[in-house]
């Protein structure tokens, strides 16, 4: 609710003077047909912070200790320099009663009076200049102190106002935080043939002069007329959003009248000055029990009359470590995230904060919310946040606070927590990684486990109105189906990876108070992080202020750059979330296996990047490439794509290389598959894993499925005993997974590779599942010159290389080994500050143990047959 007084730093004039003089002066200097059209009385919220420090004295042993005042953006907006010029004011407050003023609660709609809303506690704000002073403190780490840490400790004194003598060595802390306002006339003159002009005023003669004192406030809201709505306060946010229409909201906003008000509306609202501390007794303010604020009253008193979290007496756990009695973040910490802030604000604050008005319509306040999205998106910082927004004390759990080894202490552990829960109440008990905590019992093979569960179940259903609980998970479907029925969390709410403008803001928000550059453009660095966890930008910023700050330059664009080509994303392709290309990674219901772990939307390699190999390729564009782009002239003569290709042929000669760069060459998705990803202790689990495998395959196509090692995958059947039988099952599962595609229309490619044939099983190698079975040899003398060449493509290259030579001497090299050959020359050129030449070359080939055995140009089979068997089947 809107507060019943404030403090300011000074009384307005009456809004009839101020209207009547800005009217004067708006047809003195833009011309006769100007008129006002707007004029709100607007409370700006500050923080005045005052700190100490070791003062100066002509006594060397004097402890002298002098005192001073900065005033701190309230809305966070960093608005922190221009507020300065009112710090002398702020020396002696007054309070105001705000019971008189039309705020537009009966009529939605912003109302003449404006109370914009402080957007961090007062505990964020006793926090920022500290933090400051240890961020110059820290620059000293790096470069030259001289120059890094005086433009640091320049920029910090200029923002906050410090005096000269004050110094990193002198400042000593903060001594209060006290919330205030500055009163200020906000008008909007129109012009017919111009922008509409917004001016601000604080008293008449602002109104008659063209000041620009308050410039910085005018030009804050011209850069975005919704700032005046979006930062009201939060009851006038929610009635503005309770109108029927947008329209009508519009209407109370922005609509062009012929005058401000009428000279009724101003006597009504002229009748209470500003400075004044009556009362009104009605029952706008009461509950409607009759008792007025008296319980809110008493939740308050609760709050504040406490030093630190309560220990109940019969609990076990630490509340020392588990409670936060005030968390110091809110929503305006949260970058973005407008429509989740939306749905907090409508589903959880206006019911826990106007319990009674909701009752009145039969709806009790929300008993639990459950927040969902991949990890690293800010589901932790969100439920700090509601808690700070709230008041309330914050309560954080983790699967390994409740977890013990002894039986039946987890389900005391849970019990314990919410007896904690209550003595700290009012509070908001977050549950982390709920899927720990309360998976689905059938699942678990652990007695305590389940008593854990049901534990959990019990508590829930008897929580009390003053503790919010909210669980997070970034596994929804392994939670226990009746922690998540309706009644125990009546709110399941998605958080998802940061859309572009919450990009923007979370990058704003963590590059706040940093040196930054002048035209520094966040745009680039927000379409190249799409995808991205808010984690990932965090971090983002905090490299690219390393990397300025190494370069001794303020941050920009290049550094954040830079740094988000270092940084892949923590939850590529989350549940559809768009990446840079717009490709998506589709998890299937019911799959355990992660679709995100094996699939890459897009290959960044395609047989350009091959070097040699023609015949390879040309083969692979005839059965692969070709029917797979031209699938309705193949059809047309009755032919369909290859059900599979088995690639074979001795280890190192790049079959997984050309695998994936088949799929780049498709432009499909490439999901591989080693044997570790199949293979389990327990029985059924290899087959299962097959089966998933396939279906993440269809529900990603078009897609290419490389199994590689696929003799240890579909070994030849055989053998006894539960591995054995394992084994077997998931051969069969394969087969019927092969076969499936076969007899259906699916755009899905699956391609093998083994450097032993011999050992897979005969059935998998049939016509019909591997159509297609190509060697894959050890390269040539023109294969390897080819490799070599795309290997040292980027690097510098001597001209004139004897090239014939090299390629003579590498006779038996691996595609493999000739990769670490390049990289080899590369260090010896580097070392030796010089191009790549034949000598690092051969230097190169001396020290490059060839994996193959020399001999010859060998198509594999002569080779390697002492190692591998025979090529062919």
């Amino acid at each position: 609710m809107i507060p019943n007084a404030i403090d300011v730093d000074r009384p307005l004039p009456a809004a009839g003077a101020i209207g009547h003089a800005l009217e004067e002066n708006a047809v003195a200097s833009v011309g006769a047909d100007a008129r006002l059209t707007r004029l709100h009385r607007v409370f700006y919220p500050v923080f005045r912070v005052e700190y100490c420090y070791s003062g100066s004295s002509a006594i060397l042993w004097s402890d002298r200790t002098d005192r001073g005042v900065t005033l701190l953006d309230g809305l966070w907006a960093d608005n922190h320099a221009v507020l300065q010029q009112y710090r002398s004011a702020t020396d002696s407050l007054g309070t105001v009663s705000l019971d008189y003023y039309d705020f537009g609660r009966d009529e939605p709609g912003l109302g003449r009076t404006v109370l914009l809303d402080f957007q961090v506690p007062a505990q964020r704000a006793r926090q920022l200049l500290p933090e400051r002073f240890d961020d110059v403190a820290e620059s000293r780490a790096f470069g030259d102190p001289k120059s890094i840490t005086a433009s640091f400790a320049d920029r910090l004194r200029e923002t906050f106002g410090l005096p000269d003598a004050l110094d990193l060595e002198s400042f000593e802390g903060v001594v209060d935080v006290t919330r205030l306002y500055l009163p200020f006339w906000v008008c909007e003159v129109y012009r017919p043939d111009e922008r509409d002009l917004i001016g601000v005023v604080r008293n008449l003669e602002d109104a008659r002069t063209d000041d620009a004192t308050h410039g910085w406030l005018s030009a804050f809201f011209r850069e975005d007329k919704s700032r005046l709505a979006r930062y009201a306060h939060t009851s006038i946010r929610e009635a503005i959003d309770r109108s029927e229409s947008a329209d009508r909201v519009d209407r109370e906003v922005d609509t062009d009248g012929s005058a401000v008000e009428t000279d009724d509306e101003r006597s009504s609202d002229d009748r209470q000055p500003d400075g004044a501390t009556a009362r009104e007794d009605g029952d706008n303010d009461r509950d409607a029990d009759g008792n007025g604020d008296e319980d809110e009253a008493e939740a308050d008193d609760r709050r504040t009359d406490r030093d630190g979290p309560v220990q109940p007496e019969d609990a076990e756990l630490d509340a020392e470590t588990l409670v936060d009695p005030s968390p110091n973040r809110c929503f305006a910490d949260v970058g973005g995230m407008v429509e989740l802030e939306r749905t907090l604000r409508r589903s959880v604050i206006g019911p826990v904060q106007r319990p009674d008005e909701f009752r009145e319509y039969g709806l009790d306040p929300v008993s639990g919310v459950l927040l969902h999205g991949p990890p690293g998106c800010g589901k932790t910082h969100v439920a700090g946040a509601l808690a700070g927004e709230l008041d309330y004390a914050f309560l954080e759990v983790t699967p390994a606070d409740l977890s013990s080894k002894y039986m039946g202490k987890p389900a005391e552990n849970v019990q314990d927590v919410f007896a904690i829960a209550e003595a700290n109440a009012p509070c908001v008990l977050f549950l982390d990684e709920i899927d720990a905590i309360a998976s689905a019992r059938e699942d678990q093979s652990s007695t305590s486990e389940r008593g854990m569960v049901n534990q959990l179940l019990t508590e829930l259903e008897d929580v009390g109105d003053d503790v919010l609980v909210l669980a997070a998970t970034n596994l929804l479907d392994d939670v226990d189906d009746a922690i998540v029925r309706t009644g125990r969390f009546d709110e399941q709410i998605e958080v998802p990876p940061p859309d572009e403008p919450a990009r923007r803001e979370i990058l704003r928000i963590h590059l706040e108070e940093r040196p930054l550059a002048d035209g520094l453009e966040l745009d680039p660095v927000v379409d190249r992080t799409a995808g991205y966890a808010a984690s990932d930008l965090e971090y983002i910023a905090t490299d690219a202020a390393r990397r300025a700050l190494r370069a001794d330059e303020r941050i920009g664009t290049d550094h954040l750059l830079a740094a988000a080509e270092e940084v892949d994303s923590s939850v590529p392709d989350w549940a559809g979330s768009a990446l840079g290309d717009g490709k998506t990674i589709t998890q299937p219901d019911g799959v355990e296996l992660s679709a995100r772990s094996l699939v890459t939307p897009s290959v960044d390699r395609d047989f350009d990047d091959v070097g040699g190999m023609d015949a390879l390729k040309d083969r692979l564009h005839e059965t692969v490439i070709d029917p797979f782009e031209n699938a309705d002239r193949y059809a047309e003569y009755g032919l369909g794509t290859t059900g599979g290709i088995l690639l074979y042929g001795p280890p190192g000669c790049g079959k997984t290389h050309v695998a994936g760069a088949l799929a780049g060459e498709l432009d499909v998705a490439f999901l591989e598959v080693s044997p570790a990803d199949l293979s389990s202790k327990w029985m059924g689990k290899p087959a299962q894993n097959v089966a998933d495998l396939f279906e993440i395959a269809r529900q990603n196509a078009p897609c290419l499925v490389f199994l590689d090692e696929i003799d240890a995958i579909a070994g030849a059947r055989g053998g006894h005993g539960s591995g054995g039988a394992s084994q077997r099952q998931m051969v069969n599962q394969l087969l019927t997974e092969l076969e499936s595609l076969e007899s259906a229309d699916e755009d899905v490619v699956v391609v093998a590779a083994t450097n032993r044939p011999g050992d897979v099983d005969d059935a998998v190698l049939r016509s019909g599942r591997f159509d297609e079975r190509i060697e894959v040899s050890p390269p040539d003398a023109a294969a390897r010159k080819a490799i070599l060449q795309v290997h040292l493509a980027d690097r510098p290259v001597a001209e004139g290389c004897d090239w014939d030579t090299v390629v003579e001497r590498t006779s038996g090299y691996a595609a493999s080994d000739l990769a670490l050959l390049a990289d080899n020359a590369a260090r010896r050129a580097m070392h030796d500050g010089d191009q790549v030449r034949e000598r690092h070359l051969a230097d190169a080939i001396a020290e490059t143990t060839p994996s193959l055995e020399r001999g010859g140009e060998s198509t594999g089979a002569a080779v390697t047959a002492d190692r591998t068997g025979s090529w062919y089947r």
